[in-house]
């Protein structure tokens, strides 16, 4: 197996795109990432502080593609899988003394890399979450409830900012208030912030990561005193019906599998499952004893 480090995201998605846009919703992490990346180059913003790795048989065949931020390893590997290729990477790592807070991908290969990972560094692999990612091609009718989708303004940032901090604390993310205030402010400035308005904001949702063909919804959350009202599938259906809209051809997004109320909630607006999806975390300290 031999690995490649690739320094300008540009070049990299050159090289990656071709393969992981045969699944293009599967991978819409990955492409998503990317997509910022590059586009950050092009507008001259500084490089982000990221691994970009490509492992390939020896006959030159991608076996394994690896994005590591200051979140997590970000996987996607080739059918048959190999553990020879995720070992290759690990090993890499190591001995570049790179750190990796986390890890997301689909179950097998995002299984392997944590437990090859938390031994080699004598830490311990903690399943965060079961995901489900989902896509939708076209919105199904359904009885939405009252209320009207509309773009968030700065007017709206003190709700939007509480609304964020709570919605981590819900995926148990630690954030500040001062963190997500400073989201916040990105994200309105952005027109990504997306609220279902039944007199006063009860539900939000925002887009990310758009891909060449598709757009990522995130960030759903209705506050407990407005849920079991059907605000938060209103809000995702009108806001996937925009975005089919405006020219993408599906919305896709992200569950806890944990949570089978929005699994459902999703399935009756029109998305359908493509691929389950795991997160590790690690415990202890690298090279630390374990219990």
């Amino acid at each position: 197996m031999n690995v490649y480090h690739y320094d300008r995201a540009s070049r990299f998605l050159e090289k990656v795109e071709p393969v992981l846009e045969k699944h293009e919703a599967v991978n819409n992490l990955l492409l998503g990432l990317f997509h910022m990346e590059a586009k950050g180059e092009t507008e001259g913003r500084a490089a982000l502080d990221s691994y970009k790795m490509v492992v390939e048989d020896g006959d030159e065949r991608i076996r394994l593609i690896v994005l590591i931020n200051s979140n997590n390893a970000i996987l996607y590997g080739a059918e048959p899988f190999s553990l020879e290729a995720v070992k290759a990477v690990v090993a890499d790592l190591r001995a570049r003394g790179a750190q990796v807070p986390g890890v997301i991908g689909p179950n097998e290969i995002a299984r392997s890399f944590a437990e090859e990972w938390a031994e080699s560094n004598r830490l311990v692999p903690v399943l965060k979450m079961n995901q489900r990612i989902y896509q939708l091609d076209r919105v199904l009718p359904f009885s939405g409830s009252k209320g009207r989708l509309r773009l968030a303004t700065v007017l709206d940032q003190e709700l939007i900012a509480a609304w964020i901090k709570q919605f981590a604390d819900s995926i148990h993310e630690r954030i500040t208030a001062e963190e997500a205030s400073n989201k916040t402010v990105g994200f309105i400035r952005q027109a990504a912030v997306y609220l279902w308005d039944d007199d006063g904001a009860v539900s939000m949702a925002k887009t990310t990561r758009p891909t060449k063909h598709g757009i990522v919804l995130s960030n759903v959350y209705t506050p407990p005193e407005h849920r079991n009202k059907g605000y938060a599938s209103s809000c995702v259906a009108a806001l996937s019906q925009r975005m089919l809209d405006e020219g993408y051809s599906f919305c896709s997004l992200y569950t806890d599998l944990a949570n089978p109320t929005s699994n459902h909630i999703y399935s009756q607006i029109g998305y359908h499952p493509v691929r389950d999806s795991v997160m590790y975390r690690f415990a202890g300290e690298p090279g630390g004893k374990q219990e």
